[in-house]
């Protein structure tokens, strides 16, 4: 799953927990120096201050630690069961299960950072708020980009890195596996427009709330509702596409299970197993 870095607090460890920890991108390095990472990058959105730096820090370091032994283990337990599963190959129940699993371990991730969160965004002055929005605005306009593009160029370009992520699990593809392969992707939803709108709508929706008010009671209520019902804060087309994907994604998951042989099979469960020990090791550690 490819880390995704968010354009608001909220987020922003997501870079190297969740997402990282779940991918194939050197989970305990980053995971170690995940404090420094995510200072950085809250630091590049609103300038802290030393007190705030201060304050970030000192918060990184104690929700790393619960994290680490609250949350990585049900990580290590999730990837086990997904082993186990996908072992003799998968059924719909199993992908819709590994589906909402994961989900529940995202929300659960962000439930924890939104008290901290709304410490920060709280503390922001007029300046640094002016800031966050300058930042916002080159994100809002990196991210149009793309749709300056075909959407035939969008979906190529999502089918290679499609491709290269599932040789990285699998080994070498055929040329039958890979144009199968890449049929199903171009077929998937084109999310871009979508996202772009959601994107600019949430990060209008931050600002708005910063410029009405900086109570902090205020702004955690804002982002547990934000985490807890994104569907509520998300236009209709937003969350019919993201359903469409979502059932499409599972189709495909399925289809591709089936067609990988034994051998990419017993691969893909020989890099998952590495997965599991560099968490288990992170969670003692």
């Amino acid at each position: 799953m490819p880390c995704r870095p968010n354009r608001v607090a909220l987020k922003l460890l997501s870079i190297c927990l969740i997402a990282v920890s779940l991918s194939s991108c050197a989970p305990a390095f980053l995971y170690r120096h995940a404090d420094r990472l995510a200072l950085w990058k809250i630091d590049e959105y609103v300038d802290l201050t030393s007190t705030q730096k201060g304050f970030v820090r000192d918060r990184l370091r104690a929700l790393l630690a619960q994290h680490r032994t609250d949350a990585l283990p049900r990580y290590e337990r999730f990837l086990v069961q997904m082993k186990e599963k996908s072992a003799d190959g998968l059924d719909r129940q199993e992908i819709d299960w590994a589906f909402s699993t994961y989900q529940d371990l995202r929300a659960d991730l962000f439930g924890r950072l939104v008290p901290d969160s709304a410490a920060l965004l709280s503390s922001l002055t007029d300046e640094q708020v002016r800031y966050l929005d300058n930042r916002l605005q080159r994100d809002a306009e990196k991210a149009a980009r793309p749709l300056r593009e075909s959407t035939e160029s969008r979906l190529s370009a999502r089918a290679a890195k499609t491709l290269d992520w599932l040789k990285d699990w699998l080994g070498p593809l055929t040329k039958a596996q890979q144009a199968r392969i890449k049929e199903w992707s171009m077929a998937l939803p084109d999310l871009a427009p979508v996202r772009v709108a959601r994107q600019h709508d949430r990060q209008q929706d931050v600002l708005h709330l910063l410029t009405a008010t900086r109570d902090r009671q205020a702004i955690s209520a804002y982002l547990n509702y934000w985490v807890l019902f994104p569907e509520r804060t998300a236009r209709s087309d937003y969350q019919q596409a993201i359903d469409d994907m979502n059932a499409s994604m599972k189709d495909m998951v399925l289809a591709v299970d089936r067609l990988i042989t034994t051998q990419q099979r017993a691969r893909a469960l020989t890099k998952l197993q590495h997965l599991i020990d560099d968490i288990h090791a992170l969670a003692a550690s």
